[in-house]
């Protein structure tokens, strides 16, 4: 199995505004990224847009070799809201305890999507490892994955972050927004 993930956002919102998850097996991940064209794809380095949404045309996430997750975090917005909250209260919660909550609180709420793919594939989610790149090997390593240089799989994931902070759904992504569950459970733990 190869897996990627890559985040996607705005100045305004942050950058952790959506999450995209890539899984799927070796042939599948690789003829896929083959499709997309010759060169490893990272969306910020394409200028034309057109090529952009050629590309994005081009994305098919067949849902039995391979599965895309659309995720809508709202993380940054959050982390301030609980931020501004905290100090209020004169709560001393250490970032990293927070960011390990919330972070086991995500996993929770995509798990079951995830295992479902992997079962049908006889393969265990503790043996995954993410090609990612710094902004999310903190959420792959508190889960016990392991980390991998960027690669076909991350490229994936960052056309799938693209295009999902556009609005656009690529052919079989599956668009989860888990931003207010998310969100309600972190102020629930942190009262």
């Amino acid at each position: 199995m190869l897996a990627g993930m890559d985040v996607s956002g705005d100045p305004e919102s942050g950058n952790h505004k959506f999450m995209a998850i890539v899984i799927g097996t070796n042939e599948s991940i690789k003829a896929l990224d083959r499709r997309l064209g010759p060169e490893q794809v990272h969306m910020s380095r394409i200028i034309s847009r057109s090529a952009k949404y050629a590309i994005i045309n081009k994305v098919d996430f067949d849902g039995i070799n391979r599965m895309g997750l659309c995720i809508c975090l709202e993380k940054n917005r959050t982390f301030s809201s609980l931020r501004d909250r905290l100090k209020c209260e004169n709560n001393p919660v250490t970032n990293k305890k927070m960011y390990r909550t919330y972070h086991a609180l995500m996993w929770n709420l995509i798990r079951d999507r995830v295992e479902q793919f992997l079962r049908q594939h006889n393969f265990e989610v503790h043996r995954l490892a993410f090609q990612c790149d710094d902004d999310c090997k903190f959420f792959v390593r508190d889960q016990g994955w392991g980390c991998a240089s960027p690669g076909s799989a991350h490229g994936l994931a960052d056309v799938l972050a693209w295009a999902n902070r556009r609005g656009i759904e690529p052919k079989g992504a599956v668009r989860l927004d888990i931003s207010k569950p998310l969100e309600e459970r972190m102020f629930k733990l942190f009262k």
